[in-house]
């Protein structure tokens, strides 16, 4: 009875954020490994320091557990115990971008963390961003029509500096503050909220310890990076500089972030109006087949897919 409650839990959760399942047929046996290794667990969190309840206490909880953040924890199973990091073959991270306190996202994407390589899926347009630290570039592959291009860290950051030297020489006080941004921080040990205030916009934070700093380094390289590409993909976005003070703090603290609040607020200058953005963020320590298909067959699309000049790739995507 307790497994079938505890089964039954889990399903009631990823219905709650469907993207996280893949299919139940995978999660149900992740659920079973995970009651099977509970006993390892104990043992090994033994060595690390735990207390010999955690992992006994750990099985009571999963019995009536309920909320995507909780399954995450149990198929993590790292969260039992400090010393354990992401699996051997990565990680992945669940992202929904809400706008102005509106209910449904605006955007869904998964990014997968595998082997030094990072494959984020965006779900709407169907498009893939590969980011290769080895090999310093972006391959970005357009899933309905079958092209790719890429691009290098070496172009993209030359355009973040040239973008950095213009937004310092506008007259507009906002675009300045863009280009140069500085805020005042605080973090509340108790909560774990992380914010970074200004007159012109300001962050808040939900933040965890993932208790790994490679996982929390691998994090912020890959977050600075794609704040980076978006400007280029999106002529007139944000520049990144403001976002990437705050992954540099979340590195410096060992934290990645639950939920980021932002807030733009500008009293003049471009921005008409307070705009809000939250953006929720849910880490699967461990990949599963499904996710190792995924790549894979992302790696084949990359190798099939026809190549193109980025204007054109990008004209194709306006299409």
């Amino acid at each position: 009875m307790a497994w079938a409650a505890g089964g039954e839990a889990m399903r009631e959760g990823l219905e709650q954020w469907p993207s996280l399942s893949g299919t139940w047929g995978i999660i149900s046996q992740l659920y079973t490994r995970a009651m099977v290794a509970l006993s390892s667990l104990w043992r090994y969190g033994q060595k690390q320091g735990c207390s010999p309840g955690r992992a006994s206490a750990m099985m009571l909880q999963l019995q009536s557990w309920r909320t995507p953040v909780a399954i995450a924890a149990v198929l993590a199973a790292g969260l039992c115990c400090p010393g354990l990091a992401a699996g051997r073959d990565g990680f992945r991270i669940e992202n929904r971008v809400f706008l102005d306190g509106e209910k449904e996202p605006r955007s869904r994407s998964t990014t997968i963390f595998h082997h030094g390589v990072v494959y984020d899926y965006l779900a709407d347009p169907p498009e893939v961003t590969v980011f290769d630290v080895q090999r310093r570039r972006f391959v970005l592959l357009d899933l309905e029509r079958r092209v790719k291009t890429e691009l290098t860290t070496d172009r993209v950051a030359d355009f973040s500096k040239r973008l950095k030297q213009w937004s310092e020489r506008q007259s507009d006080p906002f675009l300045k503050f863009l280009g140069d941004p500085s805020f005042d921080q605080t973090l509340d040990e108790s909560t774990g909220e992380l914010t970074f205030t200004s007159p012109w916009m300001s962050y808040r934070l939900t933040t965890f310890d993932p208790e790994s700093e490679t996982l929390s380094h691998q994090y912020r390289e890959f977050s600075d990076w794609y704040c980076r590409l978006n400007t280029v993909l999106n002529p007139g976005a944000r520049p990144p500089f403001a976002r990437m003070i705050v992954n540099a703090v979340l590195e410096e603290r060992h934290l990645l972030p639950r939920e980021v609040h932002l807030t733009m607020q500008p009293k003049e200058g471009l921005l008409p109006k307070r705009l809000t953005v939250r953006s929720e963020h849910l880490l699967i320590r461990q990949l599963v087949e499904s996710d190792l298909q995924r790549v894979a067959q992302t790696d084949q699309f990359m190798a099939l897919y026809a190549s193109v000049a980025f204007p054109e790739y990008q004209r194709k995507m306006g299409d």
